[in-house]
């Protein structure tokens, strides 16, 4: 039998520590706190009805690309500040490919777009549900009303007219822009939708605008929020007597192509109390939620205050600025009125900051908004298929999921985008051990890594050993 050259150990104790080393990075389900089955149907046909039908669909088991939106429960069992901690895994344990959904399959964010705004003779309230316009549609396809209806730019405006000219395109939110030497109003507005300018369906009852000046301050509300819904025409009446609305212009924000039931609704999450220190509050987001917007709730009456709002990361010493915003709680006369949420950058930050420059009896309220985001889950192996969340030590492997599924929408089309998948309801894995990071059940498995440790060091010196001999 020949000898072995030292190098030859060498490379055999370097190749034993390099498969040590994989093994100690796989992770199993149990490494992580809670885990979600994957729900779904697997054919194109199945894939349509799971968009519509809210009944309970079957565990999925077939192999395939799926899109399944994030829910607030596995936001909120995350720890990792890149959603890091959230994987995927096969019956059989075997690591999934998932991840943010690519860029070419995502939908495209909505759109804000000056609307066509038509002023409309007062329709009064009794007879609201018909209307009579002479209506005649140019050749490019957009609606031109009878003469007797005007724009109305620079002019108060108690009813109006839209013609949204967006088909396939989900409507979001209306902003209206104001005239600028606008006075003092608060109007509560009635939106409704028609596809024939003669049914008429009441989306938003009522919705307040309204732009008021106190103490020096300008408090204004301006856009009105909704589900996403299409409709070819909307009228927006103001209801309740309010102050007709000095109109300037009108924008809507558009949502990305396709039906109502397969787009993700925008939620909102309250942060949870931190502390004060005299006008600083101090709060905590419970989620790890990309959040985009964020609204402050004063708890007093009749009150009006500025707030600086700053955020950082968990253990990190210095606070990131975020903006300013201008609060205030109208209550009297029949007037309700809040102020509207502030946009912001999307972030993770879990610690938030404000700072009011007045003092305040009661503490305010903190709320972010976010819209869910996509995933995409590549299936392979035996099913039914689990989403595991929240864990100290466990990372998912990140996949150029781009290039897995690039052949498949060169097959079908450009066009083609990852039927939809849920989530079902969530249940424990790894507990709270994952978290922490240490099992004490697991000791006798971390025993035994201990001694193949041992056997490895033991090679290890072996090796040096044998590198002091010459070479015979």
């Amino acid at each position: 039998m020949s000898s072995r050259s030292p190098r030859h150990w060498l490379w055999l104790a370097f190749v034993a520590a390099a498969c040590g080393c994989g093994a100690s990075l796989a992770a199993s389900v149990d490494d992580y706190a809670s885990q979600w089955p994957v729900l779904g149907r697997c054919d194109a046909a199945g894939a349509a009805v799971l968009a519509r039908d809210a009944s309970l669909p079957p565990p999925l088991a077939c192999e395939g690309a799926f899109a399944i939106a994030l829910d607030e429960a596995l936001y909120r069992q995350a720890t990792d500040a890149t959603l890091g901690d959230i994987a995927a895994f096969d019956a059989a344990g075997d690591a999934l490919a998932f991840g943010p959904m690519p860029a070419e399959y995502r939908k495209p964010p909505g759109e804000w777009r000056d609307a066509a705004w038509f002023a409309l003779p007062s329709l009064d309230v009794a007879a609201a549900q018909e209307l009579n316009l002479h209506v005649t549609r140019g050749t490019s396809g957009e609606l031109q009303l009878d003469a007797t209806l005007s724009h109305g730019t620079g002019r108060n405006v108690r009813d109006l007219l839209v013609d949204v000219r967006a088909e396939k395109r989900l409507v979001e939110a209306l902003e209206f822009e104001l005239a600028m030497d606008a006075p003092d109003f608060s109007s509560a507005l009635a939106v409704e939708a028609s596809e024939d300018l003669l049914a008429w369906r009441t989306m938003v009852p009522a919705a307040t605008i309204a732009q008021l000046r106190q103490h020096g301050r300008t408090l204004v509300r301006r856009r009105i929020e909704f589900p996403p819904f299409a409709a070819r025409y909307l009228r927006l009446r103001v209801v309740d007597g309010g102050a007709a609305i000095p109109l300037r212009g009108l924008r809507m924000l558009l949502h990305p192509d396709g039906p109502p039931a397969e787009d993700l609704a925008r939620a909102w999450l309250r942060a949870d109390p931190g502390g004060q220190d005299g006008r600083v509050y101090l709060f905590t987001l419970p989620a790890r939620i990309p959040a985009d917007r964020v609204a402050i709730r004063l708890a007093d009456d009749n009150a009006v205050a500025s707030f600086a709002i700053s955020a950082r990361e968990a253990g990190a010493r210095d606070w990131r600025y975020i903006g300013q915003l201008d609060a205030f709680r109208l209550r009297g006369a029949g007037l309700r009125l809040d102020n509207e949420a502030f946009d912001i950058a999307p972030t993770r930050a879990r610690e938030w900051r404000i700072e009011s420059s007045v003092d305040l009896r009661r503490a305010p309220v903190l709320e972010f908004s976010y819209l869910p985001e996509e995933w995409l889950l590549l299936t392979h192996g035996p099913g039914p298929y689990r989403v595991v969340a929240g864990s100290r030590n466990a990372r998912r492997a990140e996949l150029p999921l781009a290039m897995l599924v690039g052949e498949v929408r060169r097959r079908y089309g450009a066009a083609w985008r990852p039927p939809s998948a849920t989530l079902g309801p969530v249940a424990e894995a790894g507990g709270e051990s994952a978290l922490r990071g240490w099992d004490p059940a697991r000791r006798r498995t971390l025993l035994l890594w201990g001694v193949l440790a041992l056997g490895a060091l033991a090679v290890i010196a072996l090796v040096l050993r044998l590198l002091r001999q010459p070479d015979p």
